[in-house]
C-alpha cells in the first residue's frame, strides 16, 4: 500500500514538474483583434508560424521571459525584426516588432536572459494577393464638352483634355482582412497610369455619384464622376483647369464612354 502511494505521490510531483516547465518556456501570442476592436485577450500562434505581407508587419507578445530578450532573423532580406522592452502597471512587457522586406521564409528566434529561445517561423507574402478585382472597364471611346468659347479655341481644348487622360481600361480593386479598402487603377497599353484608394459622395438627388482618389498619403491623384443615367460612363469637369487660358470658358467636360468586362 504504501508503495503504491508513494508511486501515486512521484507521478503526482513529475506532472508538477512538467507543469512548471511548461509554464518556464517562452510563448508567443498576438493581440485578440475583432473587426478593429482590440479585445485586450491574448491568442496564442499557432505553430510558432505566422504569415506577414510586404509593406506590412507584424508586432508579436512574448509571454513568460526571463529578463529582457533579444531576438534574431535567420534572413534580413526577407524579415527585419526589433525588440520592445516596455514596463507597465503589470510588470514588463516584452515584445518583438516584425518588419516585411521581401517575400521569402525566414525563421525569427527569441532568447531570453536565461538562454530559454522560442522559433518563430515567419512567411512574408505579396501584399497585392490580398486584393481581389471587383470590376474592369474598358473604354472605347472620349469625348469633350465645351461651352462658352469659340469653335477654334473648343477644339483646341478638347484635343488637350482628352490628351490628359490616355486611359484605356480601369480597375476597382478591394480587400477586407482586417478593414474594407477600396482601391482603382487606370491603365493604358499594360502599364498602371494611376493606383489609388478611393472614397465616394453622392449628390443630393443620388444622381451622380462623385470619386475621390487619393494616394495614401494626403495626396489626389483623380477627382471623376458617374452619373446613374448614363451607365459605365466616367465624367471629368476641367472647367478650372481652362479658366485661366480661356475666360470666357463655362463648362469643359470630359466624357469617357466603356464598356464593362466583369
Amino acid at each position: 500500500m504504501k508503495a503504491k502511494i508513494y508511486f501515486l505521490a512521484m507521478a503526482f510531483v513529475a506532472l508538477l514538474m512538467v507543469g512548471c516547465s511548461d509554464d518556464d518556456g517562452i510563448q508567443l501570442t498576438q493581440d485578440e483583434i475583432i473587426g478593429d476592436i482590440n479585445t485586450g485577450k491574448q491568442v496564442g500562434i499557432k505553430g510558432n508560424s505566422l504569415v506577414i505581407y510586404t509593406t506590412q508587419g507584424a508586432c508579436v507578445n512574448v509571454q513568460g521571459a526571463k529578463g529582457k530578450i533579444s531576438a534574431q532573423s535567420s534572413d534580413e532580406k526577407v524579415v527585419t525584426v526589433t525588440c520592445i522592452h516596455e514596463t507597465g502597471q503589470y510588470g514588463k512587457n516584452e515584445r518583438i516588432s516584425l518588419s516585411a522586406i521581401a517575400v521569402g521564409k525566414a525563421i525569427v528566434t527569441v532568447t531570453d536572459e536565461d538562454g530559454n529561445e522560442a522559433k518563430l517561423a515567419v512567411e512574408v507574402k505579396d501584399v497585392e494577393t490580398l486584393w481581389e478585382t471587383t470590376q474592369v472597364f474598358s473604354g472605347y471611346q472620349k469625348y469633350c464638352k465645351v461651352e462658352g468659347v469659340s469653335k477654334e479655341d473648343s477644339l483646341v481644348i478638347a484635343s488637350d483634355a482628352i490628351a490628359s487622360k490616355p486611359y484605356e481600361a480601369v480597375k476597382f480593386k478591394s480587400r477586407g482582412d482586417v478593414f474594407t479598402v477600396s482601391r482603382i487603377q487606370f491603365l493604358a497599353g499594360g502599364k498602371v497610369l494611376v493606383d489609388g484608394y478611393y472614397t465616394t459622395t453622392y449628390n443630393e438627388d443620388h444622381s451622380i455619384l462623385y470619386f475621390e482618389v487619393g494616394d495614401g498619403k494626403g495626396g489626389t491623384l483623380e477627382n471623376f464622376y458617374l452619373k446613374r443615367k448614363e451607365g459605365s460612363h466616367f465624367f471629368w469637369d476641367l472647367t478650372d483647369k481652362y479658366k485661366e487660358a480661356y475666360p470666357q470658358v463655362t463648362k469643359v467636360e470630359l466624357v469617357w464612354a466603356a464598356a464593362k468586362l466583369s
